[in-house]
């Protein structure tokens, strides 16, 4: 449990509040200290405490013995074989969130789900996480650790991975383009159609990139 639960999520925790806090030294600078996000901070960090320990930890100790099983067929795998299972991982990662994403968006799941992670149309980091349990289990956990149980990488590498994947969700919703050229998510908070994925080539492949 300890190396297939615990220490997993705690990279993505450590990297996850250490990134906010970055953020929030940013914001205590630059944000207006009139801004409507201010009087959503406090609600933001407890809805990304509850989620991370009441979904994130519990789906990693389900799939524990899945997790150790994706690591061990991978011991021997070259240095090569990992760097392309690495960037399929990426892929389907990207790919299953879109698809959730997109379905988040439709009426149904919008009105009952997906509301809440908009209810930020200026995004900051500490609300990356700020959305209902039934998102954050699909779209935030499960995007990641299914395609990393199908394919499987190093135990080292996941970690790495786990680290980047939750960097770059904090700095994708941090509203600094000097530090994060993921703007694509800052237009999909304000327009809603567009820009469902990371990184815009699923968009531009689907026709719903906006730039």
């Amino acid at each position: 449990m300890l190396y297939y639960t615990i220490i997993p999520f705690c990279t993505h925790f450590i990297t996850y509040w250490s990134s906010c806090y970055i953020f929030y030294l940013l914001d205590l600078k630059y944000l207006d200290k009139n801004h409507i996000n201010w009087s959503k901070y406090q609600n933001a960090i407890k809805t990304s405490l509850i989620n991370q320990f009441t979904i994130s930890l519990p789906t990693l100790y389900f799939i524990e013995d899945y997790t150790i099983i994706a690591i061990n067929k991978s011991i021997n795998d070259s240095y090569f074989f990992t760097f392309n299972k690495i960037l399929l991982i990426i892929n389907m990662s990207n790919m299953l969130f879109y698809i959730f994403h997109r379905l988040l968006h439709t009426k149904f799941f919008y009105n009952i789900i997906h509301y809440k992670h908009h209810e930020f149309i200026e995004p900051i980091a500490v609300a990356s996480l700020y959305s209902h349990p039934f998102e954050h289990l699909f779209a935030n956990t499960l995007s990641f650790l299914i395609p990393f149980i199908i394919v499987g990488i190093p135990y080292y590498t996941m970690l790495i991975l786990t680290s980047l994947g939750t960097f770059i969700t904090v700095t994708s919703h941090a509203n600094y383009k000097v530090i994060s050229n993921h703007n694509d998510h800052l237009i999909h908070h304000k327009l809603y159609k567009y820009n469902f994925g990371f990184g815009g080539y699923l968009d531009k492949i689907l026709s719903t990139y906006y730039k």
